[in-house]
């Protein structure tokens, strides 16, 4: 008989709640097209808005696909590693991380996607180890390293006119090693 031990199985359940509300909310997208609007338009008062509503949106069943996949396991290793405190570490990275894209975003532009908390758990993963001195996470930000560290292209600007969000990717990036940070220096 084979059981299952439901701490382990919750990170998995949670993410896939996750994904289904960015899948719901781009199956809405093709019902109301203005939802676009409400991403972050960088240094202008709509554009607070953004900062909240902007993650659940995709323009694209592309970047929906790459950013779920991405944030699926990502999420996974979070929820592991941070089980007990992660509900309370994810606000601060997904509001620094919308207000850094709010803040330095090109002008003239809408950025939207789950990409700038997915690279905000990317920077928290990859730095809670050392800011905690725990061999075990220092371990695992090897191995991310390993396997996702081509990511960290993804947090530098491109030349030319490419619709990818680098200041989402540096602002979540950025906004992980901070709550990490702050995390690990708590009392």
């Amino acid at each position: 008989m084979v059981t299952f031990n439901r701490k382990k199985i919750k990170p998995f359940k949670v993410m896939f709640i996750v994904i289904a509300l960015l899948w719901f909310f781009y199956i809405v997208s093709f019902a109301i097209p203005s939802i676009y609007n409400f991403g972050i338009h960088p240094r202008t008062l709509r554009g607070i808005v953004g900062i909240i509503v902007s993650p659940f949106l995709h323009g694209t069943s592309a970047h929906l696909i790459t950013n779920s996949f991405a944030l699926f396991v990502l999420g996974v290793l979070f929820l592991s590693v941070e089980s007990a405190r992660a509900s309370y570490i994810i606000i601060p990275i997904f509001l620094l991380s919308g207000c850094g894209t709010w803040v330095i975003g090109r002008s003239d532009t809408v950025h939207i996607g789950a990409s700038g908390i997915i690279y905000g758990i990317f920077g928290y993963l990859l730095f809670i180890g050392i800011f905690r001195k725990k061999i075990t996470l220092i371990l695992l930000a090897t191995l991310l390293l390993m396997f996702y560290g081509g990511m960290l292209w993804g947090i530098f600007p491109l030349f030319g006119n490419h619709p990818i969000s680098w200041e989402g990717h540096l602002s979540g990036f950025v906004s992980g090693i901070l709550v990490a940070w702050a995390e690990a220096n708590r009392t």
